[in-house]
């Protein structure tokens, strides 16, 4: 009878390869419209997302884990054939609606870390790159079989020596005039092409960055469009491609490294949107120096970082979503001793999850502004942008990236602690997107060399006019008193620091009293000293610059959404109580800081984390319905303890979602 009766209180679910709630004794409380929220999150393309989400009812998309590493590979591309298939998205969208291109790498990302990884490197990387350095024999050679993907490709920059320094890759290209040729050269074990996805397996095609050699003259890196396999997968002769093997997670990627002896490619090759060559090697370029030639010819890592923010997004959607049910409909025990209370209630669970759920929402508010502002300055469309917005859009496509990785690592890696046992086992997927996270962390630049980048270019912002008032902004803010030793001041302190403008006033002076000491430092060093300085002495104060930064961006994206006129009353509540929490945990994370530059009082030691515990109650009653709002349908959701777990583990299983076992 007891098992009858815990059994009562968990989800029903009705059976198939997926788990869909049919109804549930316990609903969760909705004090809001959850599909405003899921417009609000979702942005755009709405009808994209739903139509890709269907697609993905395939059986083909049931997650398997128990695969031999080819086997994985091939169900990778086959998964995105279907959705490539499907004729949902197409390279060509970075021209006229690049917030699709973002939205199909965000639903990917529900199902398959792999298939994503994938995608983004055929349609940004690798297509991008084509559509935005190629003129029109390359579009209209390519750009079709990239949306096919019967031209697989694969994007050629990161070399085994040069990583973050690829400005100073070996690769060779070697203009011959006698021949019209480009020769291109793999000249040492340090140049070869390494971590390259798609290459190992599948890509016909790369993107071959090299610097561009002819009559002695090196005019700087430029990329060249590779065939690296025949018609029939064979290797081209002179490419060497080896496989990288096994890696801690993303095994549907086929990573590989490529070695180029001496190959002979006709000039067309060159992309040449910027630059060109002529039959009798006369060099030109609309772009005067070198090193600006290499970040034209990288442009696509800048959209890239928007692509990778956002299934970084997807995956702590997911492990949010599979954590909140699980904690729902565990049953554990209450106060009379028998397992009856759903471990959601503890404290414990909610001071995990609660301030991650806020999180993951507002950097989604976040990314979502950032992705206007590079919609809207993407040079796609070939329309002159302003240096200064361009700045802008680098700071916040390089601030985002790391912000996303960085939620979504801690995000999965605390659910699987809080789901205990069932959190280890790989078909509840959080093994997978650990893997995904430490991905992304690396993946389209180092999270911390991405940091540096915006340090570096917000001393160059200084004087600009929106920056100035906002250090201006700063200076002005009146910050909550110190209190005194009575209990009844520090509840005053913690009721002021429970309330929006006090925190942005905090996260403002955070903000600028970092660049000013960073500024500061940096001015009184000499030019030769700059670098020892800045890598050596003050990456402290670089890093926390930075994140500073991003963090207050953020908070500032979540107000005006808050405030936006049609937003109704029940949810403009709910996104400020969301946003409330996302700020004090951005203090609370970094108190030490606050007190020891007694920006707060030694008493806000006390005063904040009380103030986090509070806000995490109040949010609590509406947590299971801002993870409805995700708008994760259950077959992409697809872990058994986000369903009917008790079900699921009547019959031998396997640990797997597909076959007889999983039916039954």
């Amino acid at each position: 009878m007891e098992g009858n009766a815990s059994s009562s209180r968990r989800l029903q679910v009705v059976s198939g390869h997926f788990f869909q709630v049919a109804n549930q004794t316990q609903a969760p409380r909705r004090l809001f419209n959850v599909a405003e929220l899921q417009h609000l999150l979702d942005h755009d393309n709405h009808d994209t997302r739903q139509a890709m989400k269907e697609v993905m009812k395939n059986p083909i998309y049931v997650p398997q884990y128990d695969m031999d590493l080819r086997d994985e590979r091939e169900l990778a591309l086959q998964r995105l054939k279907g959705l490539c298939h499907a004729g949902l998205y197409s390279v060509t969208d970075f021209r006229h609606n690049p917030l699709r291109i973002f939205a199909a790498h965000e639903c990917a990302a529900f199902c398959d870390p792999s298939m994503a990884t994938k995608m983004t490197v055929q349609f940004n990387l690798f297509g991008g790159t084509v559509l935005k350095l190629g003129t029109k024999p390359h579009h209209d050679a390519m750009l079709r079989g990239i949306d096919t993907l019967d031209a697989v490709g694969c994007f050629g920059l990161t070399e085994l020596g040069f990583g973050n320094n690829a400005v100073e890759m070996q690769t060779t290209a070697t203009y011959d005039a006698s021949t019209q040729e480009f020769i291109i050269d793999t000249p040492t074990t340090l140049a070869q092409k390494y971590w390259i996805t798609n290459s190992a397996v599948h890509a016909q095609w790369c993107v071959v960055f090299a610097q561009l050699l002819m009559k002695g003259t090196n005019h700087g890196i430029h990329g060249f469009l590779v065939r690296i396999r025949n018609p029939d997968m064979s290797v081209c002769r002179g490419v060497r491609i080896e496989d990288m093997g096994h890696k801690m997670g993303c095994n549907g990627v086929d990573n590989g490294k490529l070695w180029f002896d001496h190959v002979r490619v006709p000039r067309g090759a060159l992309l040449n949107a910027f630059s060109d060559v002529a039959p009798d090697g006369t060099f030109r370029s609309s772009i005067a120096k070198p090193r600006d030639r290499f970040l034209k010819v990288a442009d696509q890592l800048l959209s890239g970082r928007v692509c990778i923010a956002s299934m970084m997004q997807s995956g702590s959607k997911l492990a949010l979503t599979i954590a909140f049910r699980y904690a729902a409909t565990r049953l554990a025990v209450g106060p009379t001793g028998r397992s009856d209370t759903p471990i959601l209630d503890y404290q414990l669970q909610q001071r995990a999850l609660m301030p991650l759920l806020a999180r993951t929402v507002a950097l989604n508010i976040g990314l979502n502004y950032v992705k206007d502002r590079y919609a809207a300055a993407s040079g796609f469309d070939g329309k002159p942008v302003d240096p200064r917005v361009a700045t802008e859009v680098l700071v916040l496509c390089c601030a985002i990236k790391p912000l996303c990785a960085w939620n979504v690592q801690e995000t999965a890696t605390t659910c699987r602690e809080r789901c205990g046992g069932q959190g280890y086992l790989s078909c509840n997927r959080f093994g997978q997107l650990i893997g995904f996270a430490h991905a992304g962390m690396t993946a389209e630049g180092d999270n911390r060399v991405l940091m540096q980048k915006v340090a570096k270019e917000l001393l160059g912002m200084m004087s600009w006019p929106a920056v100035a008032g906002r250090l201006a902004q700063a200076d002005s803010a009146a910050l909550p008193p110190a209190p005194s030793s009575s209990s009844s001041d520090v509840e005053a302190l913690q009721q002021a620091l429970s309330t929006l403008p006090v925190l942005h006033k905090l996260l403002l002076v955070r903000e600028a009293r970092q660049l000013r000491a960073l500024a500061g430092v940096m001015k009184g060093v000499a030019q030769e000293g700059f670098f020892d300085e800045w890598m050596k002495a003050q990456s402290d104060l670089v890093q926390g610059t930075a994140q500073a930064f991003a963090e207050r961006e953020v908070l500032e994206a979540c107000m005006r959404a808050a405030a936006a006129p049609g937003v109704s009353a029940d949810l403009r509540e709910v996104l400020q109580q969301i946003t409330l929490l996302y700020a004090l945990r951005v203090v609370e994370a970094d108190l030490p800081w606050f007190i020891g530059e007694e920006v707060l009082p030694p008493r806000a030691g006390k005063a904040v984390p009380a103030a986090v515990r509070a806000a995490v109650g109040v949010l609590g009653p509406s947590a299971q319905a801002v993870v409805e709002s995700f708008g994760i349908p259950d077959h992409l959701v697809a872990a058994p303890i986000a369903g009917d777990w008790e079900r699921y583990n009547r019959v031998d299983n396997q640990g797997e979602l597909f076959g007889p076992a999983a039916k039954a």
